[in-house]
């Protein structure tokens, strides 16, 4: 029996997040969903998955397996119905083990005294990760595993086993291939597909546009709450796709390239973050040896906009920590702007040095779920801010509208925004402070085409004012778009370099060199 819900409607104190939205979800069918950030998307899953309810007094109706109910009371009740989530950030203990994570949720297979079985778990958690061809210990932690590793974890939870499959009634991706690098992506999408063939209807949240025209059968386009398209995916384009996604206000703005940001220089001027330097590398690595890192030597120059990629094993997703000071290093030396960084690195002291770095785990490292999106933005340098309560005021503002982050109210908790509002913020964050060198691992990670264009504009205008950024992305095409010279690296090393200049820097050119 197909899904479906009908007239539902969900209001915040100034915001209509859902509008009277009707959608139906075939069997077996792959049913992308998409919208910019803020448009209801994260709503209308937090609908079905019993995390909101719908306004009152509405007609909403919510049909599964021919059962109907005007809202889910909680989240348990949901699962009851047979809906199974896999989130963005995936919901996963770092000090557990991956066969822990799994027995959270699945239950401790025990003996008759009440003591864990272990060799079962482990042997249940690889025949897990086996049908879903994983490749993980099961004995590994989660900390150690990188948030494509993570997404792909809290994918074979959420499912089971193929028997579990029949239990399940509908399957929400909420943007879980966010995080996937490219080069596994084709992968995730096969067990995608596969999962739809057992006749359960697939709920794909996502921005990825390729992947919705690759295997996505129907597609529905929100937009500040409304449904705008919904149809067949072969009777939409890609272009066609954008331009509904956008907000009137938006596609001017993202038809003709901006980057001159007024905000961006005037949140500079008030806060004073003004910085000059006569070394012409703001960063030079010389000989960095770590756990995944092979004696890497590099420098990127005052205001260029560097890409470095690489597929899992290559040392990309240790390097970012390791300039940030969170990973320690075996050896080498990082200099900025001329100074040679202590030893003894911390984040503390590499923000002294204004190294700074947006991370790639924003549920992690990101953000403080709990506190308002106003300290969020101010965390940094709060001190700053003491008694200044104007100043306060107008950075926030203007960081606010700078990034477009909705809604705009900088009291909101920052846990309530969608994952795309929360990443522009913390973009947000660090740029407004003025880095010398900024490292921005998957800056675009779940944000929208629009909000791209927007963080792609204040990445230029800080690189035109000598901000000098190391870009890290899942996505090539954006490295391609944004930075003027890449770095290819193969087991912690080197192996290729191509600029824009030369027309060297291709998409093509990034994947054949990553896989070949």
């Amino acid at each position: 029996m197909a899904v479906s819900v009908e007239h539902i409607t969900v209001s915040f104190p100034g915001i209509r997040a859902l509008d009277e939205v009707s959608l139906t979800f075939e069997d077996g069918h792959v049913h992308g969903v998409l919208g910019a950030n803020g448009s209801g998307k994260s709503t209308l899953v937090k609908v079905l998955t019993g995390v909101y309810q719908p306004d009152g007094g509405s007609r909403a109706q919510i049909t599964i397996d021919a059962k109907q109910t005007n809202a889910f009371a909680d989240p348990s009740a949901a699962k009851e119905m047979g809906i199974r989530v896999v989130h963005q950030e995936a919901p996963l203990i770092g000090s557990l083990s991956v066969a822990e994570s799994v027995a959270l949720f699945t239950g401790y297979p025990k003996k008759a005294c009440g003591l864990i079985r272990w060799n079962r778990l482990y042997a249940y958690t690889d025949e897990l990760f086996r049908f879903y061809n994983i490749k993980i210990s099961p004995k590994a932690y989660v900390k150690d595993l990188t948030a494509s590793e993570r997404s792909m974890v809290a994918m074979s939870i959420a499912l089971g086993r193929e028997e579990d499959l029949k239990k399940t009634k509908v399957l929400i991706l909420d943007e879980a291939d966010a995080s996937i690098p490219e080069g596994e992506a084709e992968l995730f999408l096969n067990h995608v597909k596969k999962i739809s063939q057992f006749g359960i209807p697939v709920i794909m949240v996502t921005h990825r546009l390729k992947a919705v025209k690759a295997i996505c059968d129907d597609v529905t386009i929100l937009n500040d709450g409304n449904v705008v398209f919904s149809g067949a995916s072969k009777d939409i384009t890609e272009s066609e796709m954008i331009e509904k996604m956008l907000r009137k206000d938006q596609v001017e703005a993202v038809s003709a390239e901006e980057t001159d940001k007024h905000e961006l220089r005037e949140i500079w001027k008030l806060s004073n973050k003004q910085f000059h330097a006569d070394s012409e590398h703001a960063l030079v690595v010389k000989d960095l040896v770590a756990k995944t890192i092979d004696h890497l030597s590099f420098s990127v120059q005052r205001g260029e906009i560097l890409g470095i990629v690489g597929v899992g094993d290559s040392g990309v997703n240790e390097l970012p920590m390791l300039l940030f000071g969170d990973k320690k290093k075996v050896s080498g030396e990082i200099f900025v702007d001329g100074t040679k960084l202590p030893e003894r690195m911390s984040p503390r002291k590499a923000i002294r040095h204004r190294l700074m770095l947006q991370p790639a785990d924003r549920l992690i490292q990101g953000g403080v779920m709990t506190l308002s999106l106003r300290d969020n933005l101010q965390l940094p340098d709060e001190k700053n801010y003491w008694h200044k309560r104007k100043l306060d005021r107008n950075i926030v503002d203007l960081s606010i509208r700078e990034f477009d982050i909705r809604p705009g109210m900088a009291q909101m908790p920052f846990g309530k925004f969608s994952g795309g509002n929360q990443q522009k913020a913390i973009v947000a964050k660090w740029m407004k402070l003025r880095p010398s060198v900024l490292v921005m691992d998957d800056p675009t990670y779940g944000v929208d085409p629009a909000a791209r264009q927007k963080i792609f504009a204040s990445m230029k205008t800080a690189s035109q004012t000598g901000i000098s950024m190391v870009v890290f992305s899942t996505e090539p095409e954006q490295l391609v778009y944004v930075c003027t010279r890449i770095l290819v690296l193969k087991k912690g090393k080197i192996i290729q370099e191509l600029h824009k200049e030369d027309g060297s820097l291709t998409r093509e050119a990034i994947a054949r060199w990553c896989y070949s």
